[in-house]
């Protein structure tokens, strides 16, 4: 049966005192009391304006949403013992300080969705305090509550072991007496010669600075082949002459290809040339060995139409 068909079922006494104006009241007192999220008490609003003596419209609208407001509602059933399992009906229950129930039944009772602090209590027993959150549509939600404690038997006294007698020390034997012939001393061992440290650690930082400066010049050096190439074929576009172009678009296009390469020639080669010198200077500083001092030198040469490294050194 429908909330509209039950509400149809009360007295006729009640709807004549409904006025149109106190029925479009409640429903919109319903409605701000649902977005508040005070169920229960918009529940009571649309009861009033859900029956025949309010016009058709507000009366439709106020069942329809009463509705669905019973489907939302939640509702709880509280499951009180005591602490040997026994059922307990003479309970209270409070809800954030405001009373609930004044005794239990086993029947579901509406509470508003959201946190809310509930106390039960028991003639002769401590209450208990229980903070729940409530959620929209939780209806008959089962509650346990355990009133007072069992009586616990005392834990047993630990024994402390007694630990066994310690064995009763036996006097040492007495010393051999000294013999009086010579006793061979062994020679020491001659101290062996200290190993070698390996390359340490400054040579292998200006190793790897060598190696990372190598691969500046060899970009370098890529980058002012490039350069080179761009550059006569801007002279080939523009006819031989750049000042008297023939061809502006080519030109300029290569013109500029030739000049971004430059650049990134000349800082390949300045960084490079700066990482290799450095890392030269580390790894013949870096102490020294048994073998004999090698070395090398690094020296880049660019011309108009080419590029390279020349090395040159003893081993």
């Amino acid at each position: 049966m429908s909330i509209a068909a039950v509400v149809a079922c009360a007295s006729s006494s009640a709807w004549a005192d409904m006025t149109k104006e106190q029925c479009i009241d409640a429903n919109g007192k319903a409605q701000e009391l649902r977005r508040a999220e005070r169920l229960s008490a918009a529940s009571e609003q649309l009861r009033q304006c859900a029956n025949p003596a309010c016009p058709a419209m507000v009366r439709d609208d106020c069942a329809r949403r009463l509705d669905e407001l019973e489907k939302a509602q939640p509702s709880l059933v509280f499951d009180v013992k005591d602490a040997a399992g026994a059922d307990l009906i003479d309970v209270r229950v409070r809800v954030d300080g405001q009373p609930l129930l004044d005794h239990l039944d086993g029947k579901p009772v509406n509470v508003d969705p959201g946190a809310h602090v509930f106390v039960i209590e028991v003639a002769g027993k401590p209450p208990v305090t229980e903070r729940l959150l409530i959620r929209e549509g939780e209806a008959g939600r089962r509650e346990h509550v355990v009133m007072g404690n069992a009586e616990t038997t005392p834990p047993p006294v630990p024994v402390t072991p007694v630990s066994p007698a310690a064995p009763v020390s036996q006097p040492a034997p007495p010393a051999p007496p000294p013999s009086s012939e010579p006793v061979a001393v062994a020679p020491a061992p001659p101290a062996a010669p200290p190993e070698s440290s390996g390359l340490g650690t400054q040579r292998v930082i200006g190793l790897s600075m060598g190696g990372v400066g190598l691969v500046g010049l060899g970009l370098g050096t890529a980058f002012g082949l490039m350069a080179s190439s761009a550059w006569n074929n801007a002279k080939t576009a523009c006819g031989g002459s750049v000042s008297q172009c023939t061809n502006v678009s080519s030109g300029t296009a290569y013109h500029g290809t030739a000049v971004t390469d430059g650049t990134i020639s000349t800082v390949g080669f300045v960084a490079g040339g700066a990482l290799v010198a450095a890392g030269v200077v580390l790894v013949l500083t870096g102490g020294h060995s048994a073998s004999p001092t090698t070395g090398f030198v690094l020296t880049p040469s660019v011309g108009s139409s080419f590029g390279g490294l020349s090395m040159s050194g003893a081993f």
